[in-house]
């Protein structure tokens, strides 16, 4: 997916802020489940489970300014049998299409599945193994 640098992601000197990037996981996350076939609101319409996080890494390249078109590139990059981690890889948008692919930064989120009357440790749910079992590549 697509998703421009918004005014409220940078800092006085125009470059976005390491926090905003977060903002940028949870779209590629939503879009990637979405499409799977699992939209949040499919996903999440099950009380007896949640899905917190367990671990957020990021690592910058180079700088993203106010305007800036990035390409997101999100999938799943381990699917364990109670967790998995998602990986996005943020791209300045016109360098992708003119073929040199300014890498922005690369990203890597681990959710584990857990009953919410224990927050104990809970297999994944066959369909979202199905579903973003072709969405499963290794970073």
């Amino acid at each position: 997916m697509q998703e421009r640098v918004r005014w409220a992601d940078v800092d006085l000197v125009g470059i976005m802020r390491f926090s905003a990037f977060t903002r940028l996981l949870e779209l590629g996350e939503q879009e990637l489940m979405r499409a799977a076939g699992l939209p949040f609101s499919l996903v999440f319409d099950r009380p007896e489970l949640l899905m917190p996080r367990r671990a957020l890494a990021f690592e910058y390249f180079a700088p993203a300014r106010i305007d800036d078109l990035l390409t997101l590139r999100t999938f799943v990059s381990r699917m364990g049998e109670t967790s998995m981690t998602i990986s996005q890889e943020v791209l300045i948008a016109e360098s992708v299409t003119s073929g040199t692919g300014t890498r922005v930064a690369t990203a890597t989120m681990t959710v584990v599945c857990v009953s919410a009357a224990e927050f104990a440790k809970q297999p994944l749910p066959a369909i979202v193994r199905e579903r973003l079992g072709g969405f499963v590549l290794r970073a």
